[in-house]
């Protein structure tokens, strides 16, 4: 169950990234309607990768990773459901708390996908 929630997790962020710049191509217009669409994904990637991902470059709480990955998949959620998205932008941020649900649930439980010891501190 924890290795499938962790593959989950994984189709969650590229699915950030790509809703981020779904909703920036929606909601910009004009001369900055490009720059807005290349930046929105690569700043929800480079938060994920600087604080969330495994390899974390700044090692943050728990609660601040939760914290974190609630506004992100929230708030691009909620832009998503602004740019005209009204089912996948809400289904992002449902989806993204059920798998940190399970996730949670299923801390101390070995996967493939992680080293030993890494399923405690999610």
């Amino acid at each position: 169950m924890r290795t499938t929630a962790l593959v989950v997790r994984f189709l969650l962020e590229l699915a950030l990234a790509a809703a981020a710049g779904y909703a920036a191509w929606n909601l910009a217009d004009g001369g900055w309607r490009a720059a807005v669409v290349l930046l929105a994904p690569i700043s929800v990637i480079a938060l994920w990768a600087t604080f969330l991902s495994p390899k974390a470059l700044v090692a943050i709480p728990p609660w601040s990773r939760i914290l974190l990955e609630a506004l992100l998949c929230g708030g691009v959620g909620y832009l998503c459901w602004l740019a005209g998205a009204q089912a996948a932008g809400p289904a992002l941020a449902v989806l993204w708390a059920v798998d940190r649900a399970v996730l949670w649930l299923t801390r101390g439980t070995p996967s493939v996908l992680e080293p030993e010891g890494a399923a405690r501190e999610r």
